[in-house]
Formats: structure tokens, C-alpha cells, sequence
């Protein structure tokens, strides 16, 4: 038992550590262009949403074994509700108006999405959170 718990526990901190080289990837290319919120940033917002994903995955199984209540629930959705509505919060704070212009919109949307690539690998979804790394990538990198 204790060899599945530790093989389990590496999956989680795998999951964790594809999703920091996601954000850092794109943070990466928002560094390069000279904008605030650079690869510490990206990555931290996506190793953060698939931490709080697995904790809503996972954390909580324990509760439902020892219950004895069958009534009780889990919805992992509201975890991922609460990460797109913190994170959008963060994001509206980097969008600012300067001489008219409107500014850090792509930048807001960037950590918007990074966070949803870190809920999409937290929530083992491998592939969905590397292809959107690649989309967001070449979408930044194309279309600047």
C-alpha cells in the first residue's frame, strides 16, 4: 500500500511540474516582449491552478470513505469556478488605460488561460493542457 501511495503522490507532483513548464513557456515569451507579468508569474498562476485541481480531485476521498452520511458530495467543479474567478481578478488588475490606450488586456488574458492550462494538468488532462501551451504559443508568437 505504502509503494501506490508514493507512486500516486509522484503523479500529483508530475502533474504540478508539467504545468509550471507550461506557464514557463509562455511566460517566457511575455518576458520577451517586455511585459509585467513574465515567466515567474505565468508560472506560478498554472502550478497554483493544478495544485488547487488535485486538491479538488482528491483531497477529499478520505471524508467520503469515512462518512457513513451517503448524502455526501464532491464537486470538484467548484474549485475549478473559484481558480477562473480569482484569476480573472488578478488579470483585470493588470489592464490599464494610458493615454487612451488600452493596456495588459493580452497579458491578463495570458494568465487567464495559463491558469487554465494548469487546472487542465492538474486535472490529469496532459494532452488538452500541453495543446493549449502550443496554441497560446503560437497565437502570441504569430500574431504579435
Amino acid at each position: 500500500m505504502m509503494g501506490f501511495i508514493e507512486e500516486y503522490q509522484i503523479n500529483l507532483i508530475f502533474r504540478m511540474l508539467i504545468s509550471c513548464v507550461c506557464g514557463i513557456l509562455i511566460g517566457f515569451e511575455r518576458k520577451n516582449r517586455a511585459k509585467v507579468a513574465g515567466i515567474r508569474t505565468h508560472c506560478i498562476v498554472a502550478c497554483a491552478s493544478a495544485m488547487m485541481m488535485i486538491v479538488s480531485k482528491y483531497a477529499f476521498h478520505d471524508l467520503i470513505e469515512a462518512s457513513t452520511n451517503a448524502d455526501v458530495r464532491l464537486d470538484p467543479s467548484r474549485m475549478a469556478q473559484g481558480i477562473v474567478t480569482g484569476v480573472g481578478f488578478l488579470g483585470a488588475g493588470m489592464i490599464y488605460i494610458q493615454r487612451g490606450v488600452i493596456r495588459g488586456l493580452t497579458t491578463a488574458a495570458g494568465i487567464w488561460a495559463t491558469s487554465g492550462i494548469g487546472m487542465a494538468i492538474g486535472g490529469g488532462m496532459y494532452i488538452i493542457g500541453i495543446t493549449g501551451t502550443i496554441i497560446i504559443l503560437c497565437i502570441q508568437l504569430v500574431l504579435h
